[in-house]
């Protein structure tokens, strides 16, 4: 699965600087995709892929949790544009 996470950052510095440390001690069962931060660093979006969004939560918390605020949740996919997979919209031409 797909897991969105959008960091409200209250320390750059500790969250960059941690981040980028933790990555090397990231567990094998998760992946970082991409990192979308504001110039300024105090947010970011970022796209991991794993089994669950609890696999996430529990290594981002551990790490730079004490940084910023998470929010978790899982998406349809990781890339390009989709509708979700619990709608369908009916397009009119």
């Amino acid at each position: 699965m797909y897991v969105l996470i959008e960091h409200n950052i209250s320390d750059p510095d500790g969250f960059w600087g941690t981040a980028e440390s933790s990555l090397s001690q990231m567990p094998p069962t998760i992946k970082l995709h991409h990192t979308f931060p504001t110039p300024d660093g105090t947010r970011a979006i970022c796209v991991w892929e794993a089994d669950t969004i609890d696999d996430v939560r529990d290594f981002i918390e551990s790490a730079v949790g004490r940084f910023s605020r998470n929010d978790y949740f899982e998406v349809a996919n990781k890339e390009g544009v989709v509708d979700p997979s619990g709608k369908r919209t009916q397009v009119h031409a």
